[in-house]
């Protein structure tokens, strides 16, 4: 009788493709984690960093800053750089809503002032107007949603 060789199990431990495998999976797992919580339309810094501050004329919870271009135009710039969920105007002036804030651009001496404010306060300080367009007390989600059929 010819003696056999003890079979032995592969190693149960984890070997280096099983590990590289964890990293990529919590990786992923942690950017999209990251992604959901990003608030990548947020209109402060462009608000901030091109026009001109004005506390004097701050209003409602809002930060006052002024332009000496239309409120059209200064609607227009903000939204293109951080865009809006939704843009509104009525009376002359531009709502723009995001996530986390609520910008109003009006006429001001010839130019434009623009109030940022969070959305609650902006809410409060606008809600007779939204009320006529459905916008929510609370903050929208970030997210519009997706799906067959879905848009902006």
């Amino acid at each position: 009788m010819t003696e056999q060789q003890p079979h032995t199990p592969a190693s149960r431990g984890l070997n280096w493709k099983h590990w590289t495998a964890i990293v990529v999976v919590l990786a992923l797992c942690c950017g999209g984690v990251f992604l959901m919580n990003s608030n990548f339309n947020n209109p402060t810094a462009t608000i901030r960093d091109h026009y001109d501050r004005a506390s004097n004329l701050d209003e409602g919870g809002g930060k006052a800053y002024t332009s000496s271009l239309s409120p059209a135009t200064v609607a227009d710039q903000i939204d293109d750089d951080a865009e809006a969920r939704e843009e509104r105007s009525s009376g002359g002036v531009y709502y723009l809503q995001y996530s986390k804030h609520i910008v109003a651009v009006s006429p001001y001496r010839g130019g434009s002032k623009i109030l940022l404010h969070d959305y609650r306060s902006g809410y409060n300080h606008y809600s007779s107007v939204f009320i006529l367009w459905g916008w929510s007390s609370s903050p929208p989600s970030p997210f519009r949603g997706g799906g067959p059929g879905s848009g902006k």
